[in-house]
Formats: C-alpha cells, sequence, structure tokens
C-alpha cells in the first residue's frame, strides 16, 4: 500500500491465521527477503493489535537492496519469513513530558510509541520532519491524532518553500529537566 513518495505500507499475518508473538513500542523484525538478504524493519502499528504487524519500507535507490527487493519483489498473498519481535528500542512510560523526533521513515517506531502513551493517558509531542509533503507517511493518521488528548504534533517540510531544518536544539532545550526524548530517522 502505498503510504508517500517511494514509501510502502506491509502488513504481514500469520499464514494459520494464530495470533502473532506480542510486541512493544518500538519494537522491530528481520525480514527475510526474496532475494536472500534479511533486513529489519520497525513496527508501525499498535502494540496492542496481534492479528498484524505492519512495516512501512522507503524505497532507498542508495540502499544495499533490501528496500527494492521489498517493493519490486513482495506481492500481496507471498508468504516471506520474519524472526519474533525484539526491542532495541523501548519506550519508558511515565515521563512528564515525551518528544519523539521523526525525519523520513524514522517515523515507523515512533507510531507504536504515540499509541502506547495514548493508552496509557500520558501526553506526547511530535516533530516530524521530511523534505517535502509527499515524503511525509502516516499524514493522515497522524492528522486524526493531532487533537487527541495530550497530543501537540508539528509538521517540518524543509525543501518546500519557505521551510527550514527541524530545529532540534532549540526543541529540547525548551523541554523541561526529566522529560524523555526518543529520535529516529536517517543521518541528515
Amino acid at each position: 500500500i502505498p503510504l508517500a513518495l517511494d514509501i510502502a505500507l506491509f502488513e504481514l499475518v500469520s499464514t494459520d491465521g494464530r495470533a502473532l508473538p506480542p510486541f512493544s513500542a518500538g519494537s522491530h523484525v528481520d525480514v527475510l527477503l526474496p532475494s536472500g538478504v534479511t533486513r529489519q524493519y520497525s513496527l508501525c502499528n499498535d502494540p496492542e493489535e496481534s492479528h498484524r504487524y505492519q512495516i512501512a519500507v522507503l524505497k532507498d535507490p542508495r540502499g544495499r537492496g533490501g528496500s527494492r527487493a521489498m517493493h519490486e519483489l513482495v506481492r500481496e498473498g507471498d508468504v516471506i519469513t520474519i524472526s519474533a519481535p525484539r526491542n532495541h528500542f523501548p519506550l519508558t512510560p511515565g515521563a512528564e513530558e515525551t518528544l519523539l523526533i521523526a525525519g523520513g521513515i524514522g517515523i515507523t517506531p515512533l507510531l507504536g510509541m504515540i499509541e502506547r502513551l495514548r493508552a496509557l493517558g500520558q501526553p506526547w509531542r511530535l516533530h516530524y520532519a521530511a523534505r517535502t509533503r509527499q515524503h511525509c507517511a502516516f499524514v493522515d493518521r497522524l492528522q486524526a491524532l493531532r487533537d487527541s488528548e495530550g497530543a501537540d504534533l508539528h509538521f517540518s517540510f524543509d525543501k518546500e518553500p519557505g521551510g527550514k531544518l527541524l530545529d532540534i536544539p532549540g526543541i529540547v532545550a525548551a523541554l523541561p529537566p526529566g522529560a524523555h526524548i526518543y529520535c529516529c530517522g536517517p543521518q541528515p
């Protein structure tokens, strides 16, 4: 399912209809691709869901072939092998304030964090930077959350007219002591 320019959503379900292993916000799975390589992709659906995993993949022309394989070789109904979910980027709930900073496809693990924070009734702030609106995935899903209790959502598109880079030092400097910060995105 196309989400944005060169970003596609893949929904993974069990071949036998059983519930999938539970996962926590920030988790990822290893995906064995038809090309024989294994790549890690963050789970971007609500951790309370057990009937599916969702991953979003950016087709990176400068990549090592994993994203191209996902976009060009994987089709609806294909059977692929994945690992059990693992989490090297766990959310620690209970902060007075939680700041999430996403760059492009880095939004994926943060979506599960947003869902978990919402379930706990904890406020969250998201700064989501992308080159343009066309490069920004999950806009509708995030816009639907904009008016939720405790939500504070900001988009930044640096390649659009009047756009500028996200002022990360300024955003962080304005946080109260004890705030938790989670950041994910490509090197730039």
